[in-house]
């Protein structure tokens, strides 16, 4: 009896929702780590590294698992079970890839601290340097108005802390673990720099030179 149809639609139908149940223990797992990182009852590198790159994943690759199983095992039922095991094991592929492709990312180094003139970077209170130069960070040459400026660092998500007739400033907090950046764009006749400083110290991907790079798009967009 215990090997009848009944009893295998039982345990299919269990499977699947091990699966389902691991696939959202993922992103779940993550969303509790930003908030923990974020209260500051949990350190970056152990919100980020531990419970999202190691914890999350694990649970993320155990859910592909059973999903791969779940699937293998419905074929014989496939009207009943296999239609959902199919989404389930494309839900939880996604998944997975997804976790991998953010461990990918987070291990490729990149500056942390940007600017388009090293010789005379623009001033950034507590930034240690040196400032380097990204793929695509090349000065605007010629003078923005101020509130181009400003206007350019809003559109990249910083909430400005300054606005000067030669000068803007703005900060910005990520919402993924609070890894905040600071801007400032200085104004010259005939040039415009721009300088972005992680507020962290860790490889993110590039991070700071993608919004280096939609800073000065924004400039060159308005100028």
């Amino acid at each position: 009896m215990g090997s009848g149809p009944r009893s295998r639609r039982k345990t299919g139908r269990g499977r699947v929702a091990v699966s389902i149940a691991l696939a959202v223990a993922a992103p779940v797992i993550t969303f509790a780590a930003v908030l923990l990182v974020r209260v500051g009852a949990v350190s970056l590198g152990f919100g980020l590294d531990v419970l999202t790159l190691q914890v999350a994943q694990v649970a993320a690759f155990a859910a592909l698992g059973f999903a791969t199983i779940s699937m293998a095992a419905s074929v014989s039922q496939f009207q009943r079970l296999g239609w959902i095991s199919l989404a389930v094991l494309v839900a939880t592929a996604l998944v997975a890839g997804a976790f991998r492709w953010q461990v990918a990312a987070q291990g490729i180094q990149a500056p942390l601290d940007v600017a388009t003139d090293l010789s005379e970077p623009p001033a950034i209170a507590g930034s240690v340097g040196p400032a380097e130069l990204c793929v695509g960070s090349a000065a605007v040459m010629t003078q923005v108005a101020p509130e181009r400026a400003t206007d350019a660092l809003q559109a990249a998500g910083f909430s400005i802390t300054e606005s000067q007739l030669f000068r803007a400033r703005g900060v910005r907090e990520g919402f993924w673990f609070g890894m905040g950046h600071e801007a400032v764009i200085r104004i010259r006749p005939g040039r415009t720099d721009v300088r972005v400083v992680a507020r962290y110290n860790r490889a993110d991907g590039g991070e700071t030179c993608r919004i280096t790079r939609q800073i000065l798009a924004g400039l060159q967009a308005t100028s």
